[in-house]
């Protein structure tokens, strides 16, 4: 594959997986590593039917040819529990960093001072008039931007990291409410659900939160028990996570059963397929890779959603 060419194509892919703007499952990059058997960075209809099928087969458990209700929910819950487990580690690693950044004299423990710091900031950056008072029409505060590597500098391998980093961000099914966002911030610290968040509203909240977290109430914060009510919140969100997926699951399988007779044939699942693969080769030379421009955003037909979920 063309590397030069790669590169800006790639840099523009970053924009679009840390806007969040599409889910994992539309996304090019987690396409092509679903189906590129050769993983060439280029998908030909031919490797794609040939990847379809043996994921056909392999979630056939009886080999009768067609894949039930049973097999299909089955095999989609293991792949997701598979990934439901790597966020999690991802996560609880995320966690140790953000504990040890928090920690500023590296005495093992995070003080209320050291944890209301981090708060601060927070409060600053979102408070843009400075008024000690957070509406949630006011513009935050702008961030200096990072800057950004110069991409003819880049070695074959920074470029590749890049890639797993971005295709690990774009798999991810674990997303935990984040005060990065206005919408997070709000979600979190609007306890009356006013739209305004008051500095004292704030602080208030912050205080509850560290006291919670002092399970042993000494003043301070070991890494233990900061891991522990985060873990306490993962696991709460990977329920609620896993729950409405296997509900999906079952919707999806309804749509790709088209004639209703309870097994889905392989004719059956590559309909949704093939829609998706001339949909990603927009350029339409049979061959999907990272140089085919864009396809449009548009609302996803219930078909579409059967497919673009990872089947």
């Amino acid at each position: 594959m063309n590397t030069q060419l790669f590169i800006p194509v790639f840099s523009t892919l970053l924009l679009t997986i840390s806007s969040g703007t599409l889910a994992a499952s539309h996304n090019k990059l987690v396409y092509l590593n679903q189906y590129d058997l050769d993983n060439n960075g280029e998908l030909a209809l031919t490797e794609f039917d040939q990847a379809r099928k043996q994921r056909f087969d392999l979630t056939d458990e009886d080999h009768n040819g067609l894949v039930d209700e049973n097999e299909y929910v089955f095999e989609y819950q293991n792949r997701m529990d598979k990934q439901l487990a790597e966020d999690r580690l991802n996560q609880v690693k995320q966690t140790v960093v953000r504990f040890k950044s928090l920690d500023k004299n590296d005495n093992g423990r995070v003080e209320w001072s050291e944890y209301q710091a981090s708060g601060e900031r927070s409060f600053t950056h979102y408070d843009g008039n400075q008024d000690n008072v957070i509406n949630k029409d006011e513009p935050p505060k702008s961030r200096p931007n990072a800057q950004k590597p110069n991409e003819e500098l880049q070695t074959a391998q920074q470029i590749e990291d890049e890639k797993q980093l971005a295709l690990q961000r774009a798999k991810r099914l674990l997303r935990m409410p984040s005060t990065h966002s206005s919408n997070g911030f709000f979600s979190k610290y609007d306890s009356d659900q006013d739209g305004i968040i008051s500095r004292a509203e704030f602080d208030q909240r912050r205080r509850n939160d560290f006291d919670l977290t002092d399970e042993d109430k000494n003043g301070w914060l070991s890494q233990q028990e900061y891991l522990f009510e985060y873990e306490n919140r993962l696991d709460q969100q990977i329920a609620r996570t896993r729950k409405g997926a296997i509900k999906q699951t079952y919707v999806r399988f309804n749509i790709l059963d088209k004639d209703k007779n309870g097994g889905m044939t392989f004719a059956e699942y590559q309909l949704s397929g093939h829609r998706s693969f001339n949909r990603w080769d927009t350029n339409q030379d049979g061959v999907v890779s990272m140089l085919d421009p864009e396809p449009e955003q548009r609302r996803y037909a219930k078909d579409d959603k059967a497919n673009n979920t990872g089947k």
